[in-house]
């Protein structure tokens, strides 16, 4: 009778043919490497056409591939090795899983990067970063429509030098957050997004609807860091009055009413843009004109829109605040207390409430210098000062604050600390070193690098105070190299020149006196310092010199 027991086992069972079971094999792992690899490149070629996968069609498509996957390999492993032994089995399946997951490694090593944003050129552009719907209920491609119309009438309506551009169908910021206490993700993504785009404001709104089916929209303008680099705190998005459209937003002639009311309120819009350019080039004074505009319009009409009053008192009073720094005597006095009624309009509640707490802080820290703008002993209100610093350590640690405000505060405590060791006040009892460590462990966020400079300014001054002119030219430096503002920065050059002289190195000293000058007259040029103030750090720098040199000698 005929043996037929080693062709029936050629396939199936361990003695089979040695050829057989090889080419078994072969087709096996090219079968799976194939069907590991085909949904991968699939969607490769997908993105490579220009037809860009969002994150999450990505992770479902690689989610369907996964379990059709699963049930090929559980189908074949079922077949051919029903009968080996589990070791296999568990070898297979390893295998496999390898073979399919690093074909979707290779999927996202060779996945095409997103197109670049367009950047914008001009010095007060406006990106209208799109609409969120609060809830969800609110189609996208609708607000993606409303978004562009409200550019493109946005740009009819504004000056010819201000460029408007929707990038409501390119970029994707998580605005829903804008309903929210804490927007960390928000604020820094939108950061990412200024920067990208160039954009000097970013305008953005908040789309709700009630039962009865009306929708309110609350727009929203992002302020950037380098805008104001005085006051970073003053960084991120502020909600605006509410829009109401009475029957939503699913017809033309609704969407059509909504961008013509939001184009009306651009007016305001584009004299804030305006205010932060000139006060950013140099001219608080006009800066202040123009938001005393808006002010004044808002009393008269009481009319919203994206800028809403307390942003333009907030600002308002910074820019009091940076004319008082130029003056002295009552006309000092006068500024810093009419910023004061600014940040004191603002409502605890206010959106603005918390930036405005802040800022309130730091005015009565400058009144309480008095008359001298400076910490000598004798010259300060004490009692100021301890109220000052007790409120600076609760906004330091308060969680409802911008992350960039608690790095504010905490560098303001630092700054009111010192200035009350320096008066002799207090003792040094390591707060200012703590409060300068904690700045420097912060995260790196836009418009923390002069708050970083300013921190390492403090600890220099507090290093000097203490007698270690070393390290007080060592914390110097690291200020320099990180400070941008040309008036700061001629201050610190300033420090380490007279630092450096009084450790006798005559060589350094005369260079930082030259750097500080350079600073001075890049300020001068850009209508941030007085040629009087040039002058004075001439003869100041002059005489410090001579000193210096009769006490250490030229040579050295």
């Amino acid at each position: 009778m005929p043996d037929y027991s080693s062709d029936g086992a050629s396939d199936h069972s361990p003695g089979g043919a040695p050829g057989g079971g090889h080419r078994a094999s072969l087709w096996l792992w090219s079968l799976l490497g194939l069907f590991a690899a085909c949904v991968p490149c699939a969607l490769l070629v997908v993105e490579k056409l220009g037809s860009a996968l969002s994150p999450v069609p990505l992770v479902l498509a690689v989610l369907a591939a996964l379990a059709g996957y699963v049930l090929a390999v559980r189908a074949v492993v079922g077949e051919r090795f029903a009968q080996r032994p589990r070791r296999s089995r568990i070898l297979v399946w390893s295998a496999a899983g390898v073979l399919f997951f690093g074909s979707v490694a290779v999927l996202l090593v060779f996945r095409p990067p997103p197109p670049p944003l367009t950047r914008m050129s001009g010095a007060r552009d406006v990106a209208v970063a799109g609409f969120a719907a609060q809830g969800g209920r609110q189609d996208r491609q609708v607000l993606n429509d409303v978004a562009a119309t409200f550019a493109h009438d946005m740009a009819v309506r504004t000056p010819t030098a201000t460029a408007v551009r929707s990038y409501a169908g390119e970029a994707s910021l998580p605005l829903a957050q804008l309903a929210d206490t804490h927007r960390g993700a928000l604020e820094r993504k939108t950061a990412r997004f200024a920067d990208e785009t160039n954009a000097e404001i970013v305008v953005g709104g908040l789309v709700s609807d009630d039962q009865a089916g009306q929708t309110t929209l609350r727009p929203a303008v992002y302020v950037r860091a380098d805008q104001i680099p005085d006051s970073p705190e003053l960084t991120g998005w502020f909600l605006g009055a509410p829009v109401l459209v009475a029957r939503g937003l699913e017809s033309a002639r609704a969407r059509a009413q909504l961008t013509s009311e939001l184009t009306r309120r651009i007016g305001a819009l584009a004299q804030f843009v305006d205010a932060l350019d000139t006060w950013r080039n140099g001219s608080p004074t006009e800066a202040g004109r123009i938001l005393d505009g808006l002010l004044d319009a808002e009393r008269l009409d009481g009319a919203g829109g994206f800028v809403p009053p307390d942003l333009v008192r907030l600002f308002h009073g910074h820019v009091l605040e940076d004319q008082a720094s130029g003056e002295s005597g009552p006309g000092r006095e006068k500024l810093l207390t009419a910023a004061r009624g600014d940040y004191l309009a603002i409502g605890r509640d206010s959106p603005a409430g918390r930036r405005a707490a802040l800022s309130l802080q730091g005015n009565a820290y400058r009144r309480a210098l008095g008359p001298t703008h400076s910490c000598k002993p004798g010259t300060v209100r004490a009692t100021d000062l301890a109220q000052v610093s007790k409120a600076l350590r609760v906004l330091s640690a308060d969680p409802g604050m911008s992350e960039l405000g608690r790095i504010k505060a905490t560098v303001n405590l630092a700054q009111v600390e010192q200035c009350r060791i320096t008066a002799g006040l207090v003792k040094d009892d390591g707060t200012v070193e703590r409060a300068v460590a904690t700045v420097r462990a912060a995260r790196d966020l836009t418009g923390s690098a002069d708050l970083r400079a300013f921190a390492e300014s403090i600890a220099a001054v507090s290093a000097a105070g203490r007698g270690d002119l070393a390290a007080a030219v060592d914390r110097i430096r690291d200020a320099i190299a990180h400070g941008r503002e040309p008036v700061q920065r001629a201050v610190w050059h300033g420090l380490l020149a007279s630092w450096s002289l009084a450790r006798c190195d005559l060589a350094a000293g005369r260079t930082a006196q030259q750097d500080a000058l350079t600073q001075l007259a890049a300020a001068e040029r850009a209508g941030r310092a007085q040629s009087e103030l040039v002058h004075q750090y001439e003869q100041a720098f002059a005489t410090e010199l001579r000193r210096a040199e009769e006490r250490c000698g030229t040579s050295r």
